[in-house]
C-alpha cells in the first residue's frame, strides 16, 4: 500500500505586501503554487490514499480565494478516487464555539474525510485504520479524548497528530500545543504517527516511525535552509514501512550573518555582502541580512536604500541590525527599536565629525529642528 503523507499547507497565508500581476498577494500565490504542485505529483504517484496533519488553511475563517482554491484542489483527488484524510490544526480551529469548523465543508466531497471536532475519530480501508485527533482548544476534552485514543489491534495503525512532541517543536504561535508526556507510551502501538505542525522536515527519537514532514513553504526565517516537501510511505505485506522524503520547488529564502561588525569598516562589510551576492543566486529570492554588533554610525550609513541597489533582483529584503551592546544609550536594543531617532541621528553626526564639534553642532542642531517639525 502507497499513502502520501503532507501536512502544514497554510492556505491563505500572506506576507510582505507584494502583488502579482493578478493582484494577488505573491507570498500567498507562493503558497499556491506549492500545494498545487504536490497535488500534481500525487496524481502522477496515483497512491492509495492521502494524509494531511494539519494547518490546511492559515486561518480558521479562510478567504474566498484560499477556500475555492483548497476546494478545487480536492476536487481534482477526488475525482482521480484517491480518498484524502486531514486534521485540524491550530490555525484552523476556531478559537470560539461561535465559528464553524472549516472543514465541515469537506464532508460535501466524495472521497475527503475530515477530522475537527473535539474527539479522536478512525476511518478504515483494507487492512490500514486511520485514526485522526485533531487540535482541541479544551485542554479537558484533550485530555479525555488521549485516555480513550487506542490502536486497532491486528492493523497497520496510523495516527495523525497536530502537536508539538515536546518543547523542541514548538513553533512560538499562539494555540500550539505539547502533546501530554503522560500520554507517549500510548504512541508505540502505531505503526505510523504522521505529525503536523513543526515546519521542518524531520524523524524524531520518540517513535522510529514518528514523521514531521514540515510545510509546503517557508513561512518564516527560521525555515531558512530546510527543504519542503512530503513523505511517500510504502507500507509491505508484513506491516513494515517505508518513508520517503520528496521535495518541493519552493521559493528561496537566503541568509546571511555578519557577526561582530563594531570591528569592521563600511568597505569591510559593503565586500562581505557583495562576496555572499556573487556566491548565491538571489534573483526573485527572500534575502535576510543579519548585522550582529553594529553601531549606530554603521546601521545609519548602511541604510536600506543603499543594501536593497545591491539586491535590485530579490524578491524581498530583510535587514536586521543588532545594534553594538557595550553602548550605553542602546544596550541590547534593535536600531530600528529606538523611540527617538533624532537623538541616534544627532549622536552620528557627532562622531561623524568629531574634528569640527562648530560643524557638528550647527548639522545637529538643523536636524533637531527638522525632526521636531516633522513629529
Amino acid at each position: 500500500m502507497r499513502l502520501i503523507h503532507f501536512s502544514d499547507t497554510h492556505l491563505g497565508f500572506q506576507a510582505f505586501d507584494i502583488v502579482n500581476s493578478e493582484g494577488i498577494n505573491a507570498r500567498e500565490q507562493d503558497v499556491y503554487d506549492a500545494f498545487r504542485y504536490t497535488v500534481d505529483r500525487i496524481l502522477e504517484y496515483k497512491p492509495d490514499a492521502v494524509i494531511h496533519s494539519g494547518d490546511f488553511f492559515h486561518r480558521p475563517s479562510p478567504s474566498n480565494r484560499a477556500l475555492t482554491f483548497g476546494l478545487e484542489q480536492l476536487r481534482r483527488l477526488s475525482d482521480a478516487g484517491i480518498p484524502f484524510y486531514v486534521i485540524a490544526g491550530n490555525h484552523e480551529t476556531p478559537k470560539t464555539i461561535y465559528t464553524s469548523p472549516i472543514l465541515r465543508a469537506f464532508r460535501s466531497m466524495p472521497g475527503v474525510f475530515p477530522f475537527f471536532g473535539d474527539c479522536w475519530e478512525m476511518a478504515e480501508m483494507d487492512g490500514l485504520v486511520i485514526h485522526g485527533l485533531p487540535h482541541i482548544n479544551d485542554l479537558r476534552l484533550q485530555q479525555q479524548e488521549l485516555e480513550r485514543l487506542q490502536p486497532a489491534p491486528g492493523r497497520f495503525n496510523i495516527l495523525m497528530l497536530h502537536t508539538s512532541l515536546g518543547k523542541r517543536f514548538l513553533m512560538e504561535e499562539y494555540g500550539e500545543q505539547i502533546f501530554p508526556e503522560e500520554f507517549t507510551e500510548k504512541l508505540a502501538g502505531f505503526q505510523y504517527l504522521a505529525l503536523g505542525h513543526w515546519h521542518n522536515y524531520q524523524q524524531i527519537n520518540l517513535h522510529p516511525n514518528a514523521w514531521y514532514c514540515g510545510s509546503t513553504e517557508r513561512l518564516s526565517d527560521t525555515e531558512i535552509g530546510a527543504e519542503k516537501g512530503f513523505i511517500r510511505l510504502e507500507i509491505a505485506a508484513d506491516g513494515t514501512s517505508t518513508a520517503t522524503f520528496e521535495t518541493i520547488p519552493t521559493r528561496p529564502w537566503l541568509k546571511l550573518e555578519l557577526n561582530n561588525c563594531q570591528e569592521k569598516t563600511l568597505v569591510d562589510i559593503m565586500a562581505e555582502l557583495e562576496q555572499f551576492r556573487e556566491a548565491n543566486q538571489t534573483k526573485d529570492a527572500i534575502v535576510s541580512l543579519i548585522f550582529n554588533d553594529i553601531k549606530v554610525e554603521q546601521s545609519l550609513e548602511l541604510s536600506n536604500l543603499q543594501l536593497r541597489n545591491m539586491f535590485p533582483d530579490s524578491f524581498q529584503l530583510l535587514p536586521k541590525r543588532r545594534t553594538f551592546a557595550d553602548r550605553s544609550f542602546m544596550h541590547n536594543l534593535d536600531a530600528q527599536q529606538f523611540d527617538r531617532l533624532d537623538q541616534i541621528f544627532i549622536e552620528y553626526i557627532r562622531e561623524k565629525y568629531a574634528e569640527n564639534p562648530a560643524q557638528a553642532e550647527q548639522i545637529a542642531q538643523k536636524a533637531a529642528h527638522y525632526f521636531h517639525q516633522h513629529q
